[in-house]
């Protein structure tokens, strides 16, 4: 037992320290090509290296659910490669060690790297997710402090004072401003997206500016009563452009004239006029300046800010409120989502066992085929996650397909690779056995 114990130390120390490393370098890299996503996001901020801070432990947990498992891969595999290439298995071996039994360790460590990996999916996420949400809303909350303190004047026109996305340009003007920057009147707001051919102008007789609280955090609602949205499309001339040219004009038109029309006749040719009258209309100013620092997410309703028995009960309410649930795409694609976050950490107790197999090679000849297997397996493990989401959310198969069918792949791997091994012990490779057992279907016939 203790020649046992002392090989499981061996191996359980090159590969943690192996699989730190990997990890290490795995997610390092993956964080690099995520992060010109949030280019925009980093520069935009007030803070940027808060914002980088937090985007990092916004990143890093989505990261390291999918980097553990192919570290753990990568590790045991280059282990047991480095272990056959000084001898050491055949050692162990004509010690009356078995391949079971040089997987033992690796085994326990994959159920460790399971329970971590499921961690970081189904706990550390959600959290950093809604932490990054809230981080959000106070990076909101400081921009709309200063534009009400620097931007917001009287009888004077404002552009760009929301930093709206999509490089929206905007435009405000207010005729009288309180002197504590709460009430307001003839009130003028235009919208233009850049890469859109309309524009919408609120026109409003009065506003206020007020404080709420919205789930523990402070929000700024701005209030119109009394107006109109105009919307239409334009011609190349931007909207800010004609203002600018034509600022009494359309000041002499909106407030001391009748709300019902707005007289833009000098503009460019336009087509499809919307109006639309309203006594009250709100505006969250958080909303809008985080709109700026949104990070996009493929899931609605917060999703992926639930922590399990939160996403086990909103799946369940999603079932009971559509009856018909199994047929509707939207309500498919979210539990998909809670078998996908799953998938891949569950696979790990596999991914081990594989490592080992494929990394136990003949010392006579170079390591290639340790690093063509785990190419194959790393291709199939991500293939087999993929088409199962294709299948559940294309609803060909029910969902749980997303989660059963990339460790069935994995287990039935595990079993061919297992059974090589056990009849070839390390005087046969990798493409040894594709080219001799694997292409010529005789991996399960009972003779070599």
């Amino acid at each position: 037992m203790a020649i046992f114990r002392k090989l499981d130390r061996l191996i359980a120390s090159e590969i943690i320290s192996l699989t730190f490393v990997i990890t290490a370098s795995l997610s390092s890299v993956l964080i690099m090509i995520k992060f010109p996503r949030y280019a925009n996001l980093l520069f935009s901020a007030p803070d940027s290296g808060t914002t980088f801070f937090m985007l990092l432990l916004f990143i890093l947990p989505s990261v390291l659910k999918l980097t553990l498992p192919i570290s753990l891969l990568l590790a045991s595999a280059l282990v047991s490669a480095k272990m056959s290439a000084d001898r050491e298995i055949e050692a162990w071996m004509a010690s009356g060690v078995s391949i079971l039994r040089l997987s033992y360790m690796p085994i326990v460590l994959g159920i460790i790297v399971m329970m971590v990996s499921l961690w970081f999916a189904l706990f550390l996420e959600p959290y950093s997710n809604r932490n990054f949400n809230k981080f959000q809303w106070l990076q909101s909350q400081n921009a709309v402090e200063a534009m009400v303190q620097n931007s917001i004047r009287e009888k004077s026109f404002v552009f760009d004072a929301l930093p709206i996305p999509e490089n929206a340009k905007l435009t405000m003007y207010l005729q009288s401003v309180s002197s504590n920057r709460s009430e307001f009147s003839n009130i003028f707001i235009g919208l233009k997206p850049n890469h859109e051919k309309y524009f919408s102008v609120i026109v409003a007789k009065s506003g206020t500016l007020k404080k709420e609280k919205v789930n523990g955090l402070q929000d700024y609602i701005f209030s119109l009563n009394n107006g109109y949205v105009y919307s239409c499309n334009t011609n190349k001339v931007s909207l800010e452009q004609f203002i600018l040219q034509h600022k009494e004009s359309v000041i002499s038109s909106n407030f001391e004239n009748s709300h019902s029309k707005l007289k833009l006749s000098a503009y460019p040719p336009f087509t499809d006029w919307n109006v639309t009258q309203f006594s009250e209309m709100q505006i969250s100013l958080l909303n809008s300046f985080k709109s700026k620092f949104k990070i996009n997410s493929n899931y609605g309703n917060n999703i992926n800010q639930l922590y399990p028995n939160e996403l086990y009960n909103y799946i369940n309410r999603l079932q009971v409120e559509n009856s018909n649930w199994s047929s509707n795409p939207e309500v498919v694609q979210k539990i998909v989502y809670v078998f996908k976050q799953t998938s891949i950490p569950f696979c790990s107790i596999f991914l081990a066992l594989i490592g080992i197999c494929l990394g136990i090679q003949d010392s006579r000849k170079k390591q290639i085929g340790v690093y063509l297997g785990v190419g194959i397996i790393i291709f199939i493990l991500y293939s087999s996650v993929s088409l199962s989401q294709q299948l559940a959310t294309s609803l060909i198969f029910p969902p749980s397909i997303a989660f059963i069918f990339a460790p069935l792949a994995l287990i039935l791997t595990s079993c061919i690779l297992l059974r090589w091994r056990l009849r070839h012990p390390p005087s046969v490779s990798f493409i040894t056995f594709i080219k001799d057992d694997l292409l010529k279907i005789r991996i399960f016939s009972r003779k070599g």
